[in-house]
């Protein structure tokens, strides 16, 4: 008896553990609700959505070759400088940001763009290259400028150039500059060669390089005595923008002066944007953080005189930003140089507004005429 006992209650707890493992009768309708949701019918204007984008997606891809798309993501990627770190300046992109930071330590993304004095922001790097971090006191400092390179003319743009700025504080910048003199004299060509050129050239020798057969291109800058100025001239298309001319000052009368300033001078490479032509951007060795502020800063002042020259000041500002590095290293502070570029006067922009009423009257003019004619091939 007691046998069968034990064996009902066993029966018993066994119904009770297999009520308890089945699914709940709620939890079955609860599931089935969900997979109905996810099964709900698309309206009429959901599948045309989806058949418009897939249209749109296909005429996309249609549009260019694979190689082609392949060939602008490089180009939108690796080709543009100015996007690459630490990226351009988007005014716009900071209207919504708060204009200073609540403390000292915040995140750069956070806050607008904080313009520094340049003995601040020499200070900043003097701390990140103490002993204790990057250990190099007497790093150079790089500025990087992001340039504006738009002109009068909506299609063109300031051409891409290298220049040599002679500076009132010369520094040791290690770059080893090749120079090529042109004198007439023998006089003149060892005075050039004593100050440093690396060769000096007659008049015999220009008849060569027309031909091929003395090579040009292993020198960086060409300098000349005023007594081969018209000598020299069937070169012009050969140096291009190493060509000596009083403008960038590779012509005068006092070679050894000249040698000196583009061996010593700083040299500013101005590069357009290859994706987008309207931006530039321009990097310049101005020192050593060994130098003082005093001398680091009238050094700066040549080179944003120097640079603000290939504009006209009435077209706008020429420097979008200017942010100061150190070789090497990416960390940068964006510097305040509003007191060294210059201010417009009322002339020039006075000058620049004329030229532009004068353009859009001729567009203007050719507008008219194309309308007149089209309307005289319609009506005949």
């Amino acid at each position: 008896m007691s046998n069968l006992m034990m064996l009902t209650r066993s029966f018993s707890m066994l119904g009770l553990a297999g009520d308890l493992l089945k699914p709940s009768t709620a939890f079955l309708q609860q599931h089935r609700g969900r997979k109905r949701s996810l099964k709900r019918t698309i309206t009429r204007a959901e599948k045309l959505e989806r058949r418009l984008k897939r249209e749109a997606k296909e005429a996309a891809r249609k549009q260019y070759s694979f190689m082609e798309r392949v060939s602008i993501r490089r180009m939108r990627s690796l080709l543009s400088p100015s996007q690459q770190f630490p990226g351009r300046l988007e005014v716009d992109k900071e209207t919504d940001l708060p204009d200073a930071p609540e403390c000292n330590v915040y995140v750069r993304s956070s806050v607008k763009t904080q313009y520094q004095p340049i003995s601040k922001a020499l200070g900043i790097h003097r701390i990140m290259q103490q002993p204790s971090i990057y250990n190099n006191p007497n790093a150079p400092i790089r500025l990087r400028f992001e340039l504006n390179m738009t002109t009068e003319r909506l299609t063109k743009m300031i051409n891409s150039s290298d220049h040599i700025v002679p500076i009132p504080v010369p520094f040791k910048h290690n770059e080893k500059r090749t120079i090529m003199a042109f004198a007439k004299t023998v006089e003149n060509q060892e005075i050039a060669l004593e100050a440093g050129a690396e060769v000096a050239l007659g008049v015999d020798i220009i008849k060569k390089i027309i031909k091929g057969q003395f090579r040009t291109d292993d020198y960086d800058f060409c300098v000349a005595h005023t007594d081969m100025s018209s000598a020299i001239l069937p070169l012009r298309g050969i140096l291009k923008s190493r060509f000596p001319t009083y403008i960038n000052g590779g012509l005068g009368e006092n070679l050894p002066e000249i040698i000196e300033k583009f061996k010593n001078g700083i040299k500013l490479s101005v590069k357009s944007d290859p994706v987008y032509p309207v931006w530039g951007l321009c990097n310049a060795v101005v020192g050593r953080l060994s130098m003082t502020d005093e001398e680091v800063e009238a050094n700066i002042a040549t080179v944003v005189d120097s640079l603000c020259k290939l504009r006209n000041p009435a077209l706008g500002p020429f420097i979008n930003r200017a942010l100061m590095m150190t070789v090497p290293g990416e960390a940068h502070v964006a510097l305040d140089l509003d007191k060294y570029i210059p201010v417009p006067t009322a002339d020039q922009i006075e000058q620049v507004e004329k030229r532009k009423n004068k353009k859009r009257k001729k567009e203007t003019v050719v507008q008219e005429t194309k309308d007149d004619e089209d309307l005289v091939a319609a009506i005949a």
